[in-house]
Formats: C-alpha cells, sequence, structure tokens
C-alpha cells in the first residue's frame, strides 16, 4: 500500500509521544483523568533516563531536567512508582501541583506517591521527582597513615586539602586489622567533587604507595610530590598513604641465628634439633643461602649462627625453609628496631641492614622454633568379670624415642580410668609396657603408639582370672583308656584322656560351662557319684544337666575349679522276634522257639544265655533284663563287642526253613566273618547269617537291638 509523507509524519509524531509518556489519543482522551510527571535536574541527575510506572501498568520514561507531558489515564486516583536507577538514586523528595491533590505522604523510601488525577490538560495533576545520589549529596574525606617501619608507628604526619592548612594524624601498622587504625577526618565535600590531598614528606622518607576506599575513589596520584586526587561519593571516602624510610646505599653485615623456644618450665625446648635451612633476598633482589644450621640432639638452649655475610644495606628478607615437625613462634633482631615485619605462617622476616663496613655493625636476625606436640593419654580399663581388680594400682611404663620416659600409675575403676602423661612431640615413636599386674591377671594393650597431632590415646585393658580344670575319671571294662573330648562354653576342643586331668585353664572370672561331646562307645555312669559329674570345690557349682553331660560352674578370682567325668562303657540289649508268613499257620503257628546268645564274659570267655520261649508274632524278653546292667558294646581291648544268636526250636518241630534272620535295628551290624581269635560261635560264621543252621552274628549298639527271624512250613 502506498503511504503519504503525512502518514509518515503521522507516525513520527506518535512515536516521540508515546516516547514521553502520552499514551491515549483520539476518542479515548475525551473521557480520561490527566496527569504529568516531571524529574528534576538537580545533584547531577540532568539527562539521565527514570523509569515510571502507573497504576493499571503505564510505563513511563522520563529525563532529569524533563516533563512527560500529559498523560491520560483511567480512575480518579492513581499511584505513581519510580523504579530503581543505575547508578542507584535516592528519591529526595515528591512534589504535587495542585498540592491538595496528594493522598496521604509520599513514600520517599518505596520511591512512590498516590495522587487525585486532573480532568482535563488544563487542570492536570502535575508530579515533580527530585532525586540525589545514593547516600546523600555530601560525603565525608578521611586519610589514615600507614607504615611498615616499627620506627614510624606512632610518629605524627602531616597533610593539607586543596592548598589548605596541614594537619597531622598518626602512623598505623599497614598490617593490623584497619578497625585498629586511628585516622583524620579532612571534612565534608559534595558527591562528585575532586579532591585533591597532599602529604607533607618529611626528610629520609619516601612514600611507598597512595591508595583510597573505595578503590575507585582514587582518580590521580603522585607518590614522589605526596599527591593523591581523590572523586567524593556518599559516605566515608579513605586517602591511604603509606611512608617508608629512603633504602640506604652502601652495604651492611647480616648474621642469621636459630635457638628453641622456652617452654614453660623455664627450659629450652630440648626436642628442637636438626639442620635448619634460610635463605635471604637483599634490597638489591640479590639473593643469599641457602644456609644450614645445625642444632644437636639433645640441645641445651643454645643458639647457632651462620657466619655473618655481606649485602646490600636497607630492607632484607630472610626465610626459614620448611620444618616438618617444628613451628616459627618468634623471631627478634639485634639491634632490636631492625625488625620491621614477620611472618610466622610464612617464616619470613623483613629486617633492615644498616649501611655500615664495620662487621661489629652488623644486623643479627634469630629465629625461635618450638616443637610440635602432640597429647599422650594412657588408660585402664577392666575386662569383663573383673570387678575384684577394682581399686588396684597398675604400672605403665613408657619411653619415647625422643628420649623421654616415665611411669605412669592408674587405679582401676569400674568405668576406664585415663591419665594424660604429658606432650611429646608429635612422630616420636612411645614404647608402652605394663608391668606385671598379677599371677591371675590378664593384661592387652599395645606395645607402642607413634604420636599425631591431637590426643593420642593407650588403653590397656586387664581381666581378672580364674582356674579350671577338666577331669576325667578311668573307665570301669577298658584296659586303653580313651580321650574324651569337651567344650568350654560352646568354643573349642579339649581333650582330656580317661585317668588324668587337662592343664589348668586360665578363664575370666564368672560362670562357665563344660559339656562332653557326645560318644558312640561311652556315656556318664549314673552309678558313679554326682551321676557321673563332680566338681571340686562343690560350692562352685552352679547347675548341671546330665541329658547334654554338662555343667555350670562359678570360676572365683585366683583360684581353681575342677571339673570331673565319670564314664562307663555303653550298654545294650538283645532281643529277638519270630515272624511266620500265613501259609505257614497252620503248621508252625502254635510252635514254639527258643534263642541262644553266645557273648563274651568280662574275663573273655563265651558264655550263653537261653531266650524264649515264645510264640509266632512274638518277640523275647530283653537280654539282659532292663533295667539292667545290660552289655558292654566294648570289650576290654577296645573292639566291638560281638554277639552270636542261634535259633532252637522246641522238640517236635520239624520240616521247616528258616527264609530271613534281620537286624531289625540298634545294631552296629553283621560280624567280619573270619576275625582272627574268635570264637566259632561269634563272628565266624559263614555265611553270616547261616540259615541253614538258624545262626547269625552281629555287633552290639547301644541300647536295644532287636533280630527278626522268619521262618516257613516245608512243603509235605
Amino acid at each position: 500500500m502506498e503511504k503519504s509523507k503525512g502518514g509518515f509524519r503521522r507516525l513520527a509524531v506518535l512515536f516521540a509521544v508515546a516516547t514521553v509518556g502520552v499514551l491515549a489519543v483520539g476518542a479515548q482522551a475525551a473521557s480520561a483523568q490527566t496527569i504529568e510527571i516531571c524529574k528534576l535536574s538537580a545533584n547531577g541527575m540532568s539527562g539521565r533516563s527514570f523509569q515510571y510506572s502507573i497504576t493499571g501498568g503505564t510505563q513511563v520514561s522520563v529525563n532529569g531536567g524533563r516533563c512527560s507531558g500529559p498523560i491520560q489515564v483511567a480512575g480518579a486516583q492513581v499511584t505513581i512508582t519510580e523504579a530503581q536507577s543505575n547508578p542507584a538514586t535516592d528519591v529526595a523528595a515528591v512534589s504535587v501541583r495542585p498540592s491538595q491533590r496528594l493522598v496521604g505522604q509520599a513514600d520517599l523510601a518505596g520511591r512512590s506517591v498516590t495522587v487525585l488525577t486532573g480532568t482535563s490538560t488544563a487542570n492536570e495533576t502535575l508530579v515533580t521527582f527530585t532525586n540525589q545520589p545514593a547516600g546523600g549529596t555530601a560525603g565525608t574525606l578521611k586519610v589514615c597513615k600507614l607504615t611498615q617501619t616499627p620506627a614510624y608507628l606512632g610518629r605524627l604526619f602531616s597533610f593539607s586539602v586543596n592548598g589548605g592548612p596541614l594537619v597531622s594524624t598518626e602512623a598505623n601498622d599497614a598490617f593490623a586489622s584497619p578497625s585498629s587504625w586511628s585516622c583524620r577526618i579532612l571534612g565534608t565535600f559534595q558527591v562528585g567533587s575532586h579532591v585533591t590531598v597532599h602529604e607533607a614528606i618529611p626528610n629520609g622518607t619516601e612514600v611507598q604507595f597512595i591508595d583510597s576506599d573505595p578503590a575507585t575513589a582514587l582518580t590521580d596520584f603522585d607518590t614522589a610530590a605526596g599527591n593523591g586526587t581523590y572523586t567524593i561519593g556518599a559516605g566515608v571516602t579513605v586517602a591511604l598513604f603509606d611512608d617508608e624510610p629512603v633504602a640506604p646505599s652502601g652495604t651492611g653485615t647480616l648474621e642469621i641465628c636459630k635457638t628453641a623456644a622456652q617452654l614453660s618450665n623455664g627450659y629450652a625446648d630440648p626436642d628442637v634439633h636438626g639442620p635448619f635451612s634460610f635463605t635471604a633476598v637483599d634490597s638489591a633482589g640479590q639473593s643469599y643461602g641457602p644456609f644450614t644450621i645445625v642444632i644437636p640432639n639433645p640441645n641445651y638452649g643454645n643458639t647457632f649462627c651462620t657466619a655473618p655475610f655481606t649485602v646490600a644495606a636497607g630492607i632484607a628478607t630472610v626465610t626459614e625453609g620448611p620444618s616438618p615437625g617444628f613451628d616459627l613462634v618468634d623471631v627478634f633482631t639485634s639491634p632490636q628496631d631492625a625488625l620491621l615485619t614477620s611472618n610466622l605462617i610464612n617464616r619470613t622476616a623483613d629486617v633492615e641492614v644498616a649501611s655500615s663496613t664495620d662487621p661489629t655493625q652488623e644486623t643479627q636476625v634469630t629465629f625461635v622454633n618450638q616443637t610440635q606436640r602432640a597429647q599422650l593419654k594412657l588408660c585402664k580399663a577392666l575386662g569383663a568379670g573383673s570387678a575384684d581388680l577394682i581399686g588396684q594400682k597398675f604400672a605403665i611404663d613408657w619411653s619415647s624415642d625422643s628420649g623421654a620416659s616415665g611411669t605412669t600409675w592408674i587405679t582401676a575403676q569400674a568405668s576406664t580410668q585415663c591419665v594424660i602423661v604429658g606432650n611429646l612431640p608429635i612422630g616420636a615413636t612411645v614404647s608402652l609396657s605394663e608391668r606385671n599386674p598379677g599371677d591371675f591377671i590378664d593384661s592387652s594393650g599395645p606395645s607402642s603408639i607413634t604420636l599425631v597431632s591431637g590426643i593420642n590415646t593407650a588403653t590397656f585393658t586387664n581381666t581378672a582370672r580364674g582356674l579350671l580344670e577338666i577331669c576325667k575319671a578311668r573307665v570301669a571294662g577298658i584296659n586303653t583308656h580313651p580321650t574324651f573330648t569337651f567344650r568350654v562354653d560352646g568354643a573349642g576342643m579339649v581333650n582330656v584322656r580317661a585317668g588324668v586331668c587337662s592343664q589348668a585353664m586360665r578363664v575370666s572370672v564368672g560362670n562357665h560351662t563344660v559339656t562332653e561331646v557326645a560318644s558312640d562307645n561311652y556315656e556318664l555312669d549314673p552309678t558313679a557319684t554326682g551321676n557321673g559329674i563332680t566338681v571340686v570345690p562343690s560350692s562352685a557349682e552352679v547347675s548341671r544337666n546330665l541329658n547334654t553331660r554338662s555343667i555350670t560352674v562359678a570360676v572365683p578370682y585366683g583360684n581353681d575349679v575342677a571339673v570331673t567325668f565319670t564314664n562307663r562303657i555303653r550298654q545294650g540289649y538283645v532281643k529277638v522276634c519270630k515272624v511266620i508268613p500265613s501259609t505257614s499257620s497252620d503248621t508252625l503257628g502254635s510252635k514254639q522257639f527258643y534263642y541262644d546268645v553266645y557273648y563274651r564274659d568280662p574275663m573273655g570267655n563265651v558264655t550263653s544265655v537261653r531266650l524264649g520261649p515264645i510264640y509266632p508274632g512274638e518277640c523275647t524278653a530283653f537280654f539282659p533284663p532292663q533295667p539292667g546292667p545290660g552289655l558292654p558294646v566294648l570289650q576290654p581291648n577296645g573292639t566291638n563287642t560281638a554277639i552270636g544268636v542261634v535259633e532252637v526250636p522246641a522238640s517236635g518241630i520239624v520240616n521247616y526253613t528258616v527264609t530271613s534272620i534281620a537286624l531289625t535295628s540298634g545294631t552296629r551290624g553283621l560280624c567280619n566273618t573270619g576275625t582272627p581269635g574268635s570264637d566259632a560261635l561269634i563272628c565266624n560264621l559263614n555265611p553270616n547269617p547261616n540259615l541253614a543252621a538258624g545262626a547269625v552274628d552281629f555287633y552290639l549298639g547301644p541300647g536295644n537291638n532287636m533280630i527278626t527271624y522268619t521262618n516257613r512250613a516245608n512243603d509235605p
């Protein structure tokens, strides 16, 4: 679409109007209320742009020294808020014309004002904002005098402002906290103004540096003339001047020394020893060293020095090299005022070397070291069941590879008791040992400890002990006495041969349970004293359980408790049963059968006993009869007891066959045929069982041994 120049001109006009805040034109303006916003140019605000928001969201930009022009707004009352500017300013005042249209009071801190609006352009409400730099229009200037030279501290130095009269202030330590400085106020000046501070430089002194706080306040400086030009800001502007002596010319003599710090006991630290390394840089930048100073071990508080050496006169920096295990705690010089600064952490010192060709006028700097130390704490604890040891004193000997040693006595209590031995060098290894606490006291603790920073604790634990002895009585009926196994408190195995006792075991004071491990061949002898378990002294017994072969005893401190177990060979019993099939019941069902049982008596002789008679479907009584002593399952030589059983039918029983002989339960199986030295009736059957002979040989097992014969009638 073609546009006329008038259209472009109109667009430009509308754009210009919008930029100054006239946001309503045309038909709408006739019904809107009217305000106008102005910004004064005072206090350096001329030409600066400020942004405003009006109730309802309308945004307006106004430059300092200008007005927005009439602004059409909706409503009879609006709030105008100025946005924060950059750089920051404060709203110092807001005026409203006509004044009666001000609603309440202007909120200067909130940068806003509420007004009643005019009904037309001719009757508009004019709102004018006046701003000033943040913090006010005037600022304070003060000067702080600094120095790094101890001789200058507290000395008065004089300053003038813009060529005015001199005022004086004392010099402060440049390395001290600014909060400790003593400074001089030079006056109050318009914010943004430029002020020149001049120092009257004393003879023999030079201005080392000129600075400011804030750093941006210093706009120009000349250290040679002693001038600094500052732009005054709101609040306080600080002028900083540092003066130092003019460096001397020529050479001088420097000597570096090393000594040990004096401890609280009045003696020099004996643990400061070994080589220490130093370097030096003189005022001309020339480096010297490294120098090595060796302090012997032990030392006796002597001071050791390098040979004097020539350096450029002026300030020299001396540095001690790293010395692990030692702290630098002080630096001093001779003459005393030659020390300018020292940094104990960085191990450096700045010293002033006087210009002189006379070696006796040397500057001597001495570095003082102290051993880094750690605390050694020895503790005494009691083990479980050791109340008997409460109140007893124990001695712990200690010796450090640094040369220190001693004995620490600690009285045991229910809770852990500790004694601080003292401060020893970090890295030292301390050997530890507890003196013999007694025959019935166990001691555990470290044999040595290497000290680290902080508190190092070594704990020795003492446990009261008693003695527990396990004894085994001889077993009747056996030639070679067997070994039995026991557990104490369910732990490791203890083997004890019958007829002897174990060595006395050191055990903690209190209850302990001794349990005999079950055996296939032996059992507690119920006919013996205590049903097979006795305790000496009897008062030590707490409880017993014969089923588990266990006894619990209370072992006292420093005394012996003996537990004796008495065993016998386990016993076995023989029973024989008869079975016939139903097909043979007519022939054999009413017949009686006998059984001869063969065994060896305690003298080794073979003897027998006859069981029965029984009818088919019945069993004999046990042999030996229960309850009774039974037959031992072992022979005196320790071999299994063999049993032979032979069926003997009653008279008149003929024409039948033994179809099976079964070891029903309890036995230890068939005898090995052909056993050397066995009797023909015991363990020498071939085959075994021998059905034709109605015989069987087997090894007797503990408890009930049942053998079942099955017979059938032969066909007619």
